[in-house]
């Protein structure tokens, strides 16, 4: 069985088009907008996936047997890593998988933390610092660094490429924000002026992790540089003809959500030509 498995956040989850959501897929439309567009269709997950997100479109390509939605809304690269562990984790041959990862913003790192009303948490650490606690602060001037938890989400994309490939399968990943030539590298990955790749801050934290560290077989546990594990990333190169492509395509262009600035089912059918073509 040929299979799609589609992994990013709410971009790639198809959730903006539904509320109410249970686990059980079952919704009801965002909008009245979107009730009477899709008035044929049933506001639950399965379809959705099956019939409005980049998946969907991009299947009308490939045409395989099957596509599975690993989007989750709203949150990072962790939850990403977390959903392909457990759903490799079940399966022993991973031929005719083709996994796409849309990289959500690399802002959303999560933080384990109480809440307001003192319950712990597992989100973004936009959710923390909503708190206002008076631990919030030190939090971040002494135990916080952005750029640590991707330096080590992205190793962990690396090894979760290299696992799926070795079951069979087949990885590719993108993130909207890239700019220049390699258009599928977040931004974070760029200079100032958006012209080369600029990862030396990444390696300056991968030194200081690993300075005082006594290896007994120190080549077989040195990993390799972070700019080599990027580069051996499978980027999809999606160059867009124009800065217009996906004009007139987000939720609130066509009057079907209000203030919503996810793609529309037109919007996905352009995206998906986009991954298909990097792919070619």
């Amino acid at each position: 069985m040929k299979t799609l498995i589609g992994v990013g956040c709410s971009h790639t989850a198809g959730i903006a088009f539904l509320k109410n959501l249970q686990k059980s897929g079952d919704g009801s439309w965002a909008s009245n907008a979107l009730a009477k567009k899709y008035h044929y269709g049933k506001p639950t997950m399965e379809w959705v996936t099956y019939n409005l997100t980049w998946m969907a479109k991009l299947n009308n390509y490939l045409q395989y047997d099957k596509i599975v939605n690993l989007g989750v809304g709203g949150q990072g690269l962790e939850v990403n890593i977390m959903n392909m562990k457990s759903y490799i984790d079940n399966q022993k041959d991973l031929s005719g998988c083709l996994f796409i990862h849309q990289i959500p913003g690399l802002s959303r790192v999560n933080v384990f933390h109480r809440d307001i009303d003192k319950e712990w948490k597992w989100r973004p650490i936009r959710d923390f610092i909503a708190t206002k606690g008076s631990s919030v602060m030190k939090f971040l001037d002494y135990h916080y660094n952005e750029d640590f938890y991707n330096l080590n989400n992205f190793y962990e994309i690396y090894y979760l490429q290299k696992r799926i490939e070795n079951l069979g399968g087949k990885y590719h990943c993108f993130s909207f924000d890239g700019k220049g030539q390699y258009q599928s590298y977040p931004n974070e990955f760029w200079d100032s002026d958006n012209q080369i790749l600029s990862l030396d801050k990444f390696e300056k934290i991968n030194d200081i992790m690993q300075k005082n560290l006594i290896y007994f077989d120190s080549k077989l546990q040195a990993r390799k540089s972070f700019r080599e594990v990027v580069l051996d990333i499978n980027w999809l190169s999606m160059i867009k003809p124009n800065k217009k492509i996906f004009e007139g395509k987000k939720l609130f262009e066509q009057g079907l959500l209000k203030g919503d600035g996810h793609f529309t089912e037109d919007g996905n059918e352009v995206l998906s030509d986009l991954i298909f073509k990097g792919l070619q």
